[in-house]
Formats: C-alpha cells, sequence, structure tokens
C-alpha cells in the first residue's frame, strides 16, 4: 500500500489535537492561591488533586495524538524517499545520539541535584532526627542504606555527613538527649511534655 497525500492532513490534525491537550494542561495557579499556599493557608479543597488527575490524562493523551502525528507524516514522507539504508542510518545515530544525551544529562542532574542538597543544608540548619521521613528521602538520594541497627540519631549522622556537614556541629538540631533513643524500624511520635 502506497503513503497518500492525506497521511499528512490526518498527521497534522492529530498534532494540532495534541498541542491543545498539552496546552490545555499546563496550569497556572492563580495569585491568591499562591499567596494561600506562601503562607501556609490550606482550605482542603479536592480541586488541586481532580485537576491533577485530569492534566495528567491530557499529557498523555496529547502526546499520543502527537506521537500518531508524526508517525503518519513520517510514513508519507518515507514513501517519498529513494534512499532509504542512508536516511535509516542517520534516523537511528540521532535516535542513538539522544538516548545518549539523555543518560548524561540523567546523571549530570543527580549529581547537580545532590551538590545543591548539600549546598542548601550547609547554609540552613535542618533538624534531621525530628523529620526522618524526608531525612530518609535525602538518604536514598545519596544512597545511603537502611539498616534496622541503626538508631534515628546514627542514620540522621549518616545522612549529614553524606550532606558534608559535620554531625557534632549542628547547633541544636539533634532532639533531646532525655529522650531514649528509638530504631528507625520502630519510630513513633515523641511523647508531649506536660505542661507545669
Amino acid at each position: 500500500m502506497e503513503a497518500t497525500p492525506e497521511l499528512v492532513v490526518i498527521g497534522l490534525t492529530c498534532n494540532l489535537v495534541g498541542i491543545f491537550l498539552l496546552a490545555n494542561s499546563i496550569i497556572f495557579r492563580s495569585p491568591r492561591r499562591l499567596i494561600e499556599e506562601f503562607f501556609g493557608v490550606d482550605r482542603g479543597s479536592l480541586r488541586p488533586l481532580r485537576d491533577y488527575i485530569l492534566n495528567k490524562i491530557q499529557v498523555v493523551i496529547g502526546f499520543l495524538f502527537l506521537t500518531a502525528g508524526f508517525l503518519l507524516q513520517g510514513l508519507w514522507a518515507w514513501s517519498q524517499i529513494e534512499e532509504a539504508a542512508l536516511v535509516l542510518g542517520i534516523c537511528g545515530a540521532l535516535v542513538a545520539f539522544a538516548f545518549g544525551v539523555y543518560f548524561v544529562g540523567a546523571i549530570y542532574s543527580r549529581r547537580s541535584f545532590r551538590k545543591h542538597l548539600s549546598e542548601f543544608f550547609r547554609q540552613n540548619p535542618f533538624p534531621f532526627e525530628k523529620n526522618m521521613r524526608l531525612t530518609k528521602q535525602i538518604g536514598r538520594v545519596f544512597g545511603i542504606e537502611e539498616s534496622p541497627d541503626d538508631s534515628v540519631e546514627d542514620y540522621a549522622a549518616k545522612v549529614a555527613r553524606a550532606l558534608g556537614i559535620d554531625p557534632k556541629d549542628r547547633k541544636g538540631q539533634g532532639p533531646e538527649r532525655s529522650i531514649r533513643q528509638r530504631m528507625i524500624r520502630e519510630m513513633a511520635p515523641e511523647p508531649r511534655q506536660s505542661a507545669e
């Protein structure tokens, strides 16, 4: 079956639909919402969650339409080519180059993210022991293994060292020493001190 010029028109239509869906999925939050978020006011609305799900669906469908449109145009263009082997080789080289750039970019972005995290936490004191959820996430970024024998303080010290922070030199960031050391696997909220 020979590709016809109609495929180009259908492909362009798919591209337009895909671009519309992608553009529609971009939401710019209102200034009122940004101010509420900045000052920590949460009205408990489900709208952001509903919008997020809708936007994700629009992104997926938009990319599918764009891909279908480009494939249809490519199919028509392929039928016009006389030296298919040369073009196929160039296309393969471009795809390989793109994947190479992607993997180099992924490695660079991980290293850059670690560097920025380290700089941030060296300049901004943070109570790692009091926020173990975030501390564990930072630990995973730096490849720190969790051991069942580690106490909360031990693991937080490992994370601090990975960030380039001396665990003993963190002014007032640690938990109260009167609280018994807890194991990571048995974490519970710290008991409230009774008002006297």
